[in-house]
């Protein structure tokens, strides 16, 4: 009998790497892992893929014996291949929490699965920091110099090539003004309710609506309530930006709106105070 559980699916790219790989699949203990890796046409060079893949497997049934493993052979150097290649699982696995990895692999897999996670709602992201390296502080002089010049991993390289272009529109500025306001009501302590947040919309030049002519003032508040639930409450909702507290019973901010209040807008061009 199905427990009900969702399946916690990894998504990984191998290519030089290997507890960067397993080790988040056994943290997140994984019951499904998709490794992407590239299997190269020089027989001295598919032999180094092929070690690695096949050590990264080695680990992940070490730790997770009853995991399954779906390979994909694919050319994890072309960004076009990669954007598919992870939007093709995330589709297969709709009904799975997918953790993404997006520090193994290539550049072209990193910028592909990154984009790709914004495009799906089941696609978790993650990075993973190094904590110990391979080589020591005093072995990078022999391994990344050349004749006592800093060289790095590369010493030619290929004509660059452009990467197709995705349209990830920025969220409206008066929405993020307007959660700022409503974030630092809350961090004051003060009250969130709407006739209060309205008024310091005002006093920020955040509420565009035209004052409408009201036979009493209960029939304007009725109004700029509506409004402001129509305008603001109800887009944050659908963006996944607010959520009303269980005890307080008043809109707080999630950690998806607390990333967007991190990273957009942070300087106000206004200069509006809060």
């Amino acid at each position: 009998m199905p427990s009900g559980r969702k399946e916690r699916v990894v998504i990984s790219c191998v290519t030089f790497e290997t507890f960067k790989i397993t080790d988040p699949i056994c943290y997140y203990e994984a019951t499904k892992v998709h490794l992407i890796h590239y299997t190269s046409q020089s027989n001295e060079r598919n032999l180094i893929y092929e070690e690695f893949y096949e050590q990264v497997c080695k680990l992940i049934k070490d730790g997770l014996p009853r995991v399954k493993i779906i390979e994909h052979q694919e050319v994890v150097f072309d960004f076009t291949t990669m954007l598919r290649t992870v939007l093709k699982i995330l589709a297969a696995e709709d009904n799975a929490d997918v953790y993404v990895n997006v520090s193994s692999g290539t550049s072209e897999y990193t910028a592909a699965s990154v984009i790709a996670s914004m495009m799906s709602p089941n696609a978790i992201p993650f990075s993973v920091g190094t904590k110990e390296w391979t080589i020591p502080n005093d072995e990078i002089r022999k391994k990344f110099y050349k004749d006592g010049v800093p060289v790095g991993l590369s010493l030619s390289t290929r004509t660059p090539r452009v990467l197709p272009h995705y349209r990830i529109d920025v969220p409206e500025e008066h929405l993020v003004a307007a959660l700022r306001v409503l974030d630092e009501k809350n961090k004051k302590d003060e009250p969130v309710s709407g006739t209060f947040i309205i008024d310091s919309l005002k006093q920020c030049g955040i509420w565009y609506r035209k004052e409408k002519p009201a036979e009493s003032l209960e029939e304007k508040k009725r109004y700029e309530s509506v409004c402001y639930q129509r305008d603001f409450v109800d887009k944050w909702k659908e963006n996944e930006w607010i959520e009303k507290d269980k005890r307080t019973k008043k809109y707080c901010i999630t950690d998806r709106g607390k990333i967007v209040l991190d990273t957009f807008y942070v300087e106000d061009k206004h200069n509006r105070k809060i």
